[in-house]
């Protein structure tokens, strides 16, 4: 049975029961910032949580890494297909555009910017940076896979957003709905998804039909091991875009905290390529009027100088990257850039796992 937009808008008041019992427990007994610690132990699929870890997160740990019950070996082959030939240029629309797409829906971004901003929200990108990258590693889907832990903990990280946001009092939930609901989960995999591949089709990347069906299973299984039901995981590439179609106008508005996360994220990535790139390929990738909600800088905008921000513009304006190969170069500097963001300690040490908060925004 095809999935559809109403599905998603029926859980929107449903948060993720399994995760949720977890971080209950570890908030009321003070754990968080040692389960944190024990986090960066927990490096592959095969490998058993620490001694010392609460039973309530080995459990969980153990019950939550089994593939999906819609998993077929044989599916691995298409996922290897598109990372093959786009693990580079996916990395870099998801890390960039994919990530504005979830800050173009304003109860995501409003729920995202109470915990960005207790921290440095580079460090907060960095550990979204390591799923996109993690999901071309070759035994990302296997049991060596360091793509699964990284998936649980997310789902830990977002049962603890939710809790907290609970327990503040101050969440309008009539109006909003479960912060970090299935319904926002889903959507955001199904951003990452037909959105990235919607953005390199503007980009002029020429994907297959196995290689975009690949990509979508990638992107289904995660949503599994995210805690999103498995009845509402679209697994049809036409699902996958009716959905995106179907919900992009719906959901997508501007506000001001998604206006700040877009401009941390392009701050980010300007810290490795020249600037203007990155706001370039951005709006290219997301269409002017998308990137106008979030106030994509236009390339003109830039203190660079007239003959930078021209070049800027033209590497993604008009001319479809299979035929430049300024552009192709382009974007595979930003994609090596996502690359270095995922793996080096780059802000000043600090912790690039995914991390629990113990505290939201007192706004």
């Amino acid at each position: 049975m095809a999935v559809t937009y109403q599905d998603y808008l029926s859980r929107k008041d449903e948060g993720d029961p399994v995760a949720d019992e977890v971080v209950v427990q570890l908030l009321d007994n003070g754990q968080v910032n040692s389960v944190n610690k024990l986090f960066r132990q927990i490096e592959t699929a095969d490998q058993s949580p620490p001694a010392d870890c609460p039973p309530v997160l080995r459990d969980y740990f153990e019950s939550t890494k089994k593939m999906p019950d819609f998993f077929e070996p044989s599916m691995l082959n298409d996922i290897a297909e598109f990372f093959k030939h786009h693990k580079l240029p996916a990395a870099a629309v998801q890390a960039t555009a994919g990530l504005v797409g979830t800050y173009l829906s304003p109860i995501g971004a409003k729920t995202l910017h109470s915990t960005h901003e207790l921290d440095q929200p580079h460090r907060r990108l960095s550990q979204s940076t390591r799923l996109f990258t993690g999901m071309g590693d070759d035994d990302a889907f296997t049991p060596r896979s360091r793509l699964i832990p990284t998936c649980q903990k997310v789902r830990l990280v977002h049962a603890a957003i939710r809790q907290l946001h609970l327990r503040s009092g101050k969440w309008d939930r009539d109006k909003y709905g479960m912060p970090v609901s299935q319904y926002y989960t889903g959507g955001a995999a199904i951003v990452f998804s037909a959105g990235t591949l919607d953005a390199l089709k503007r980009l002029g990347v020429n994907v297959t039909a196995r290689e975009e069906y690949g990509y979508c299973t990638a992107w289904a299984i995660i949503a599994h091991y995210l805690g999103v039901p498995d009845e509402i995981i679209p697994r049809e590439v036409d699902q996958v875009y009716g959905l995106w179609y179907s919900a992009r106008d719906e959901e997508w508005a501007p506000s001001d905290e998604g206006i700040l996360l877009t401009e941390e994220c392009i701050k980010l990535y300007d810290r490795y390529v020249p600037p203007g790139i990155t706001a370039a390929f951005v709006r290219r990738a997301l269409s002017d009027k998308y990137a106008d909600m979030v106030k994509v800088p236009e390339s003109a905008l830039f203190d660079t100088g007239a003959d930078f921000a021209s070049t800027a513009d033209s590497l993604f304006g008009r001319t479809p990257v299979g035929n430049n190969d300024i552009v192709k170069t382009a974007m595979g500097k930003l994609g090596e850039a996502v690359e270095k963001v995922s793996r080096e300690a780059f802000t000043h040490g600090q912790e690039t796992e995914p991390q629990m908060t113990d505290r939201i925004s007192k706004d």
